[in-house]
């Protein structure tokens, strides 16, 4: 979207618009929608451009202009419209956003924070001042919105998989292998690693095969890649040393591995003692629905588990996973899980993780203290993500003698390695496998994190 564009104009376009209309105030209202307030995942370039072309009946019936700002909100100006129907569109802009929070905040009066109408004749001075402090410090608006506008990536066309698949036929994903433990957290608060998920994730992987191409553009085609990714894991997870791999270990594997020779080569590439729990992603799931009891009888078996991956709250309402032949699923931490003004369109997520037995699930993306304070309180035990990773390298630093040479972060990122220069950086190795238990976690988690400045990397 350009300055030119005739619909949603910036920040100094609208301080324009309203010295002009100050000349004749009469009969001009104004709607000031602060989406701003919304979480980052509803902020998205394409979501706010939705948002600025819902008003665009008003643009056609009443001539009314729309700005949205370099902060994010949105401004509509008119002359002689109704105040009804601007108060309509602000409605169906709050239903679009209504499972987020931010569209219903309110002060403790009452006031509505999420949008507020003006009267020009009256207000104008008051909404030109609250434009101006947003202006006031900034680059050109035009110029922070565009530097929002995703680049587009070319879909993943059928002429273009062959390329993909050269790529990775050439790339060695052995140094791009990663793990993280998932940890069980007992009544005690003592912790435990049950096992290790050992990936290579896609993006470092698009990176260096296909920086420009969007490689889940077309689900068939994703599909064929993550099978060439399964296979390329495989030969890489052949050569690590067999000492390093944990007996338990999680991959995020394609259904047609499973129910494919596939399986056959990743068990002979690992011990004979690894136990697998694998992992397949919710639309995977959905493709081969009719064969996913198949899959999992097939690694029952052979001593294994199959869980669900990448379930977000609201996919949890429209899964019914206790009817589904997996034996869990890992849940992505949303922060609207803790809000009670949270809408929900269906049950609410903790009763059907009820239904299903929090000790089927693994609360992941754990980014914080509070996602974890909030899945201990509702009964799930085990838990995944960046904090958990950040609490198991406090507790690898305080045990080690070469403590004094790293970072908390350096730490982390050598532990995550499961091979390559980050981890041959280490100034101690065998530390970095060394922690499989937790002593008795402090009442605020954050304590075994140090919070003192860490020095640059380098």
């Amino acid at each position: 979207m350009t300055p030119s564009n005739s619909l949603v104009h910036g920040d100094q376009s609208l301080l324009d618009g309203l010295e002009r209309l100050s000349r004749a105030p009469e009969g001009c209202r104004a709607v000031y929608v602060s989406l701003s307030r919304l979480r980052p995942a509803n902020r998205t370039w394409i979501r706010l451009r939705i948002a600025a072309h819902l008003f665009a009946p008003l643009v056609t019936g009443y001539g009314c202009e729309v700005f949205l700002l370099s902060n994010g909100d949105l401004v509509v100006v008119g002359r002689d419209v109704p105040a009804s129907a601007l108060e309509t569109q602000v409605e169906r802009l709050r239903a679009l956003f209504r499972a987020d929070p931010g569209s219903r905040a309110e002060t403790p009066d009452g006031r509505d924070l999420f949008a507020a109408a003006y009267e020009l004749e009256h207000d104008g001075r008051t909404l030109r001042g609250r434009i101006e402090a947003i202006r006031q410090g900034r680059v050109d608006p035009w110029r922070v919105i565009q530097r929002t506008v995703p680049t587009e990536d070319r879909a993943l066309a059928p002429r273009l998989l062959i390329r993909v698949a050269e790529a990775l036929a050439q790339l060695d994903p052995q140094p791009l292998i990663q793990r993280q433990a998932v940890v069980e957290i007992d009544e005690a608060r003592r912790g435990h690693l049950v096992h290790e998920e050992v990936f290579v994730a896609l993006a470092e992987v698009r990176r260096r095969c296909a920086p420009d191409l969007d490689l889940t553009a077309n689900r068939w085609l994703f599909q064929e890649v993550c099978r060439l990714l399964d296979r390329r894991l495989t030969d890489a997870l052949a050569r690590l040393d067999r000492a390093l791999l944990p007996e338990t270990m999680a991959l995020n594997l394609n259904l047609e591995t499973v129910l494919g020779d596939g399986l056959d080569a990743l068990e002979r590439a690992l011990p004979a003692r690894t136990r697998l729990v694998v992992e397949v992603r919710v639309i995977d799931t959905f493709t081969y629905l009719d064969r996913l009891a198949e899959a999992a009888e097939r690694l029952h078996a052979r001593g294994h588990t199959l869980v669900l991956d990448g379930v977000t709250p609201r996919t949890l309402a429209l899964l019914d996973p206790a009817r589904l032949a997996v034996d869990g699923l890992k849940l992505v931490w949303d922060p609207d899980l803790a809000d009670p003004a949270s809408v929900w369109d269906g049950p609410h997520p903790v009763v059907l993780l009820q239904a299903l037995g929090p000790d089927r699930v693994v609360l992941s993306h754990v980014e914080d203290e509070t996602a974890l304070l909030w899945g201990l309180g509702r009964g799930l035990r085990r838990f995944q993500g960046f904090f958990v990773d950040r609490v198991i390298g406090a507790t690898t630093m305080t045990g080690c003698p070469k403590r004094a040479l790293c970072t908390l972060t350096q730490c982390v990122e050598r532990r995550r390695a499961a091979a390559g220069p980050t981890r041959a950086s280490c100034p101690n190795p065998p530390r970095l496998n060394a922690v499989t238990e937790l002593r008795a976690l402090p009442r605020r988690l954050a304590e075994m994190v140090d919070p003192r400045p860490e020095a640059d990397d380098g």
